[in-house]
């Protein structure tokens, strides 16, 4: 099952997806601290889709709520205004991290 995937009934009638990368992120819920994850883009906002132990997760960020994405080190960073910081995503097993990067970055700057 791709988390990349999301049903297009959620998306608002003007919106259009973008680029989406799927991987394992980097993020700390009690004990664990990896899970299978995806960023979807869309015209006017970004989703995040993980699977938290068998259950899926969803949370929906505005592009202004986003400083910006980034590569270091073949790492997907994510960054959030302070509080959350950067979220990183390691083993991006589907999308291209390049096209996301710009695509987000396009959105947010």
């Amino acid at each position: 099952m791709s988390l990349t995937k999301i049903d297009t009934d959620e998306l608002y009638p003007t919106e259009k997806l973008g680029p989406a990368v799927e991987g394992t992120i980097i993020y700390k819920v009690g004990e664990q601290t990896q899970f299978k994850g995806a960023y979807i883009t869309t015209s006017e906002r970004m989703i995040m889709n993980v699977d938290m132990n068998g259950e899926s997760y969803k949370r929906v960020f505005s592009y202004q709520d986003i400083v910006r994405a980034i590569i270091e080190n073949n790492t997907l960073f994510i960054e959030f205004p302070q509080g959350m910081g950067k979220v990183a995503m390691i083993d991006v097993t589907e999308g291209d991290i390049n096209e996301f990067v710009e695509y987000v970055n396009q959105k947010v700057g």
